[in-house]
């Protein structure tokens, strides 16, 4: 999910399974096929056509797109929105309608497929997580479609596509996963699965009267990037970082439930390995790892004297207590993958092993990084967790972090300060601040209450620098991610390809550069998950081109229509072809998986 969500934000990936056998595969020919949406019933005329004899059906009705709200760059996603709304109609021939949804709202509504609307503009921010393929493919596994509160944001329901995403999770080797990812991204972009748009951009910004900025790196001046949290230090004055934050991202103590885990993960809570600032991975809580067996065994060895912001010692077992309790609850936290343990030895107070039924290559990268944040087993069981784990009965917060809570309230403010009895020697205390517009965070940092601002655009930018000049310092960059239009699969009119299709020809990106990027980044021509700066992006040649130049192709966009059957009457709205399904692809309320008949789909994708 999203421009900067719950940091927006891993996305829920619970089912780690092994590859089908010989026989599950050959019964999956043919499935993902199927479709339909229901119309309004407004047939509005004779069903001619003013450019065709065809015989026409219903009138496409109007399309409503959501529009994130509450999060940075809310404006600027929302002017994406209304572009594609004008594109609608005025190249489509179909009214439209943009709605603001708060960040809440709008996950709940994608994840259960409220069926609320059918577009809207996102983007997998640059997380480090998301530089495992896993994080970008897994979410759209069919198990994860429909109202089941799973977060795949566009009810993509595709069995050969589920299968290849199962089958790089249990890859034994680096050369068979990356070929098994290439089909499951060709699988999705030849059904135009997502409507890539443009490369992202990141900036920053820090004031270099308040802050020694160090540890920026590839990841910038960042919430994600812990060494410039770590290592820039505050002077004349300033005794810690102050940051701005989309207040969705501190929303709970229960610090997994946010997507991901920033800013509680190498702050709060300290995993047993972390990205870095060139997000390479390195040496967190755990001081040495292997992994062995084919990615079946991976051996952590533990830090010594590390200790609780209690003092209580950090042994083995709240490592094997962490990792089970968030296995055991996947279902019920947002965003945590689950994988098939065998077991979790402990067989000294500094050594854990797990070992794993199948082979989990996206394991050490994809999980241990973003989601091992190490809890106190006796605090967090004596508080409930294990019978009530989104709402555990915490009377303070303890970590395992080089940071320790000073100040908590939801959604508005996390003031952390040094934890002294750590391995790593932080600089002062950081502060997280919610704000949960653009504008309001960039007055707070040119008057000094910010020192430092993350998710800047360049039109920010460029008013913070007439505003402090030489004291503000920008640090921008372009991201291994991309916007994109997530089309939803489950109803009509987007959950045809030839639709969808049309759609993405219809839209200018040479001005989506503009209102996304302040002019930065560059188009994106072909559909993919992932970005074209990603260092697992497949051949061009295995991907859909789905627009033919920049900008707007309307022609081409009405001819990919005329060409499936499609057409408009003479008041210029679209019709559907007078013989297509308007069926949904699975009832509303419920999902691919549990209707069978409906979706042909083998039982073991879905369990």
């Amino acid at each position: 999910m999203s421009a900067e969500s719950p940091d927006d934000g891993g996305i829920d990936r619970r089912t780690y399974l092994a590859a089908l056998s010989a026989t599950a595969a050959a019964g999956l020919a043919g499935c993902g096929g199927g479709g339909g949406g229901d119309g309004d019933g407004d047939s509005g005329g004779d069903g001619s056509t003013g450019d065709s004899d065809q015989e026409l059906g219903e009138r496409v009705p109007t399309v409503s797109i959501g529009a994130l709200g509450g999060v940075a760059g809310a404006s600027n996603i929302e002017q994406a929105n209304l572009h594609i709304r004008d594109q609608l109609e005025s190249v489509l021939g179909v009214p439209s309608e943009v709605a603001v949804k708060e960040l809440t709202t709008y996950w709940n509504e994608v994840y259960n497929d409220a069926r609320t609307f059918s577009f809207s503009v996102d983007l997998s921010p640059p997380f480090p997580s998301f530089l495992d393929p896993d994080n970008l493919i897994g979410p759209y596994h069919i198990s994860y479609a429909g109202a089941n509160g799973k977060p795949n944001t566009s009810n993509y329901a595709n069995c050969e596509y589920s299968q290849k995403v199962e089958a790089q999770r249990a890859a034994a080797n680096p050369d068979e996963r990356e070929t098994l990812v290439n089909e499951a991204l060709a699988i999705a972009s030849e059904e135009v699965t997502p409507i890539t748009l443009v490369t992202n951009t990141v900036a920053g910004v820090y004031r270099t009267d308040q802050v020694n900025a160090s540890g920026i790196g590839t990841a910038g001046v960042a919430a994600r990037n812990p060494e410039f949290l770590w290592e820039s230090e505050p002077i004349n004055g300033a005794d810690q970082l102050l940051l701005n934050m989309t207040p969705g991202n501190i929303p709970s103590v229960v610090y997994q439930n946010t997507r991901p885990a920033t800013p509680w993960v190498g702050t709060v809570y300290m995993p047993l390995l972390y990205r870095d600032k060139d997000y390479e991975l390195a040496a967190g809580a755990a001081e040495s790892w292997d992994v062995e067996d084919g990615y079946q065994t991976f051996t952590f060895n533990l830090r010594d004297g590390m200790t609780f912001h209690n003092g209580d010692p950090i042994t083995s077992e709240d490592v094997k207590w962490t990792l089970n309790w968030l296995n055991d609850n996947s279902d019920v936290l947002s965003s945590i993958n689950s994988f098939p343990y065998e077991s979790i030895e402990t067989p000294d107070d500094t050594t854990v092993v797990v070992n794993m039924e199948s082979p989990q290559p996206p394991y050490i990268n994809a999980f241990i990084p973003n989601w091992s944040g190490i809890l106190p087993k006796d605090v967090w069981v004596e508080a409930g967790a294990e019978e009530n784990p989104k709402d555990p009965d915490l009377e303070e917060i303890i970590g395992s972090g080089p940071y320790q809570v000073e100040n908590y309230q939801p959604r508005q403010i996390l003031a952390l300060s040094q934890y002294d009895d750590h391995w790593i020697d932080t600089n002062g205390g950081v502060t997280f601040r919610g704000y949960s517009d653009r504008q309001t965070a960039r007055r707070a940092f040119e008057e000094g209450s910010l020192n430092v601002l993350i998710n800047s655009t360049t039109d920010t930018n460029e008013q913070i620098k007439q505003s402090l000049g030489d004291t503000a310092e920008v640090v921008t960059g372009e991201a291994f991610s991309s916007w994109e239009v997530r089309s939803q699969h489950s109803f009509a009119p987007a959950m045809f390809t030839e639709f969808r299709h049309a759609v993405s020809q219809a839209i200018n990106r040479q001005r989506m550069v503009s209102i996304l990027n302040s002019g930065q980044g560059s188009p994106e021509l072909y559909s993919s998950f992932i970005g074209k700066t990603h260092p697992w992006r497949p051949p061009e040649d295995m991907l859909t081109q789905i627009a033919d130049s920049p900008q707007a192709n309307p022609e081409t966009a009405k001819q990919i229509l005329r060409d499936e059957g499609w057409g408009w009457d003479d008041s210029g709205r679209l019709r559907y072809p007078a013989d297509k399904d308007l069926t949904p692809r699975w009832p509303e309320g419920s999902s691919p998986c549990e209707n069978p008949d409906g979706f042909p789909c083998l039982p073991d994708l879905c369990e």
